[in-house]
């Protein structure tokens, strides 16, 4: 009984080491794989009058802990017309001695750290420079005159990368091209930026940078812009694919997802659809095209309000609005009718020239019925809005948006700070135009105006003249009568609710009848000033991509598409 209690102690103690052995086996296996975070990614592609591109990319990794350490990276390129004697690369300003071609990329460098190894629980930064890659530029699809570059940021694959990503890409164009000239392309699908950043570098390049915060590490983005074709030598820019070929990449792109599952391209293309409608819908709205800003250079000053809606993208309906209660001010229109809108003009040629130019061609377009003609406006409006891009070209457009949304906050607090509701009323005169543009102009009229008298602007007059002030809300004059021979001048007073709530419903109504359809009359404009971007897919480099890794990643979709992908990785 001793002798077979005793084996079936040992086989039981067998079985329990075994057993022990096949639950850590994975995490053992797991520990020579490797994982980490990719935490910032920077690149810069600087095109070449060759045709060719200059690479440089900055990479900080954070190896995971228990992780096989960094001790390889692959950077995948956009083709293989590359010298290995181009490439150089450092780890956090460690220069590395050896770099071969990769194993794991069709078109790529291996990055070996050596002594710079990023240990697990490390973070390094691997700096990368490619002096020269070939093959790049393309003919533009749509445009015969141009030239397209296309590229896509070395991405690695999800088995060794988790997290997120904060991305920047920069595309510097040739010397030379005109900030006027350069077009960008769309954004990748799900990019939290409709176009890109736009500058003049010191170099007088363009340079069109893309930022992301939460990138996805594992995830393929193309980024792209055309230039005039003659920037570049003749026999550097290379044939476009053909139609049959788009079209052949692009259901093969779709079909070939991730798993290749029907369910899942049956839920990819709605999303897809749906996606592209709503991106198409934004993309009509924006018709003012990305500023060109020259480094050291600070802000434009001395914007009207109206010029300063236009930096601010604000609608164009509320546009025309500003413009209308302008003329109003200076006695130049009356309104008539509200709906339809009509106005009369009051003023006949020569113009003031105290009015703007953008004030005298809204004149020319009422009609002879009063009617307003949507043809003029949209042609007032897009000389408009060309004007203000040559006003702000050179100059940072960021710190101007901050700028004139400070004039705005302190022209309503002039209004609220009035202590009299005499002077409420002169400063809201005053300030009207840049008051509309406060994004909570209705709500913000109502409170500050919600109590007590308000004394109307002189103007008023010519404002919804068919209501008169003394019908029915209380309107009366101002002040005593004076003891003096003749009455003074006395502006009437409306309680503030009843002015506010006119002056909102005044504003609401024009900004909804000046035009039939929003949407139409600013894509009309925007095809004029912002010309919508090419698509991301019109060059044949992106098929290839600018990533590379390990092959496993994408295999699925190489098995698809015949491996025209670039696959991810990054490391082994």
């Amino acid at each position: 009984m001793y002798g077979m209690y005793g084996k079936k102690s040992q086989v039981l103690s067998v079985l329990i080491v075994a057993l022990a052995v096949l639950l850590c086996y994975p995490r053992l296996s797991y520990a020579q794989e490797y994982y980490f975070s990719l935490d910032r990614e920077v690149v810069d592609v600087w095109v070449n009058e060759d045709g060719s591109v200059t690479l440089e990319y900055w990479f900080t990794f954070t190896c995971d802990r228990g992780a096989h350490p960094i001790d390889v990276v692959d950077v995948g390129l956009p083709t293989g017309d590359y010298s290995l004697s181009d490439v150089r690369a450092d780890v956090d300003g460690q220069e590395i001695a050896f770099i071969e071609r990769s194993e794991y990329v069709d078109h790529g460098v291996a990055v070996w750290l050596g002594d710079a190894t990023i240990a697990p629980g490390a973070t390094g930064t691997v700096h990368v420079i490619v002096d020269r890659v070939g093959g790049i530029v393309y003919e533009d699809s749509d445009d015969p005159e141009y030239a397209s570059v296309e590229f896509s940021p070395t991405w690695f694959g999800s088995e060794f990368v988790h997290g997120t990503t904060d991305l920047t890409v920069r595309l510097h164009l040739v010397p030379g091209v005109q900030p006027e000239e350069s077009r960008w392309h769309r954004s990748p699908s799900g990019w939290p930026q409709e176009q890109p950043d736009a500058a003049l570098s010191e170099q007088e390049r363009v340079v069109y940078t893309w930022y992301n915060s939460a990138a996805a590490p594992d995830r393929q983005y193309v980024f792209g812009a055309s230039f005039p074709r003659r920037y570049v030598s003749a026999e550097a820019i290379q044939a476009g694919p053909s139609a049959w070929e788009t079209t052949f990449n692009a259901i093969t792109d779709v079909l070939c997802g991730p798993a290749c599952v029907p369910c899942g391209f049956v839920t990819a293309f709605i999303s897809f659809v749906a996606l592209s409608m709503w991106t198409s819908s934004r993309r009509k709205m924006k018709y003012l095209p990305p500023s060109i800003r020259v480094e050291g250079v600070g802000i434009k000053r001395g914007l009207t309000a109206v010029e300063a809606a236009i930096l601010l993208e604000t609608p164009l309906n509320k546009v025309l609005t500003m413009i209308l209660f302008g003329l109003l001010k200076k006695g130049a229109v009356t309104v008539l009718d509200d709906d339809p809108l009509k106005v009369k003009v009051e003023l006949q040629p020569p113009w003031p020239k105290e009015l703007h130019g953008y004030e005298k061609n809204f004149l020319k377009a009422v009609k002879k019925d009063r009617t307003l003609s949507e043809s003029r406006l949209r042609s007032m409006m897009t000389d408009l809005v060309k004007t203000v891009n040559k006003k702000r070209k050179g100059f940072s457009g960021r710190e101007a948006v901050a700028y004139y949304r400070d004039i705005v906050r302190r022209a309503w607090q002039q209004v609220e700070d009035a202590e009299t509701p005499e002077v409420r009323g002169e400063r809201f005169d005053e300030e009207l135009e840049w008051a509309m543009l406060d994004r909570d102009f209705d709500d913000r009229t109502r409170r500050v105006f919600g109590t007590g008298l308000v004394y109307v602007p002189v103007w008023w007059s010519h404002y919804r003249p068919w209501t008169r002030a003394t019908a029915g809300a209380g309107a009366r004059p101002a002040g005593p009568k004076s003891a003096g021979t003749g009455p003074t001048p006395r502006l009437p007073t409306l309680p503030g609710a009843a002015f506010a709530a006119t002056i909102v419903r005044g504003v609401e109504s024009t900004a909804s009848n000046v035009v039939r359809s929003v949407t139409d009359f600013t894509s009309r404009v925007t095809r004029v000033t912002n010309p919508p971007p090419k698509s991301s897919s019109s060059a044949r480099v992106s098929s290839r991509g600018g990533g590379g890794g390990c092959a496993c990643a994408c295999a699925c979709a190489c098995a698809c598409a015949g491996c025209a992908c670039a696959c991810a990785g990054g490391g082994r």
